[in-house]
């Protein structure tokens, strides 16, 4: 468990397969709401999530990220948001989101269709600081340390820190790689992904240096 951006957002893992980390957020907009994003099982996290505040909402970045998502909807009576498109096993859905829906913790959205499953990614500002909540369009893990085969495989990394992926499945790879441009128009202070390490501070710099390289 981390605390994030002065203790608005708290972050967790949960079960990983194939070295691809779950990792979900829960944040306390400047309005109160508390929303968790793509969150996987608490765990032995719960009781500190539950103090921080019981969420809302819960917002899915990637339709495949069914995670824990319906069993927490239903302990907690969250709302459950998914981005429009197709695939995924969440079986239950309040509302199916896009660039132009008015989403609740004052976030938006950003669209980017070709990574595959509806990607979107959740971006804000909470306590002066500008963040986004990235699915799989753009992934920190620690590249060096993950097994040879699945960096032979899925993940690529040219220039930077972060990472792409190979094959965008459900998506079209070469436009997605495109598409992920988009993040540069945020001026993004955090970078909070959904696999791997979250960066609190100089996201603008690190995606600018990851994806000029990727195109």
């Amino acid at each position: 468990m981390k605390t994030l951006l002065d203790n608005r957002i708290l972050t967790w893992t949960g079960d990983a397969l194939a070295g691809f980390a779950f990792r979900g957020y829960a944040l306390k907009a400047d309005d109160g709401t508390i929303a968790w994003i793509d969150p996987p099982d608490p765990g032995e996290h719960e009781a500190a999530l539950a103090a921080f505040g019981h969420p809302q909402h819960i917002l899915v970045t990637f339709r495949d990220h069914d995670r824990a998502v319906d069993k927490l909807a239903a302990r907690y009576g969250a709302k459950v948001w998914i981005p429009k498109g197709k695939g995924g096993d969440i079986k239950r859905v309040d509302v199916e989101y896009d660039e132009s829906t008015q989403l609740p913790a004052n976030l938006q959205a950003l669209s980017m269709p070709a990574v595959g499953y509806g990607e979107h990614a959740l971006y804000g500002t909470v306590g002066g600081h500008r963040f986004a909540f990235i699915g799989d369009a753009v992934m920190n893990m620690d590249y060096d340390r993950l097994p040879w085969i699945i960096r032979a495989l899925f993940l690529g990394r040219k220039k930077g820190r972060l990472q792409y992926k190979k094959l965008y499945r459900g998506g079209n790879t070469r436009e997605a790689l495109k598409q992920v441009r988009r993040l540069l128009d945020l001026k993004l202070d955090a970078l909070l992904c959904s696999h791997g390490e979250p960066v609190e501070s100089g996201a603008a710099a690190m995606l600018k240096e990851s994806i000029e390289s990727w195109n």
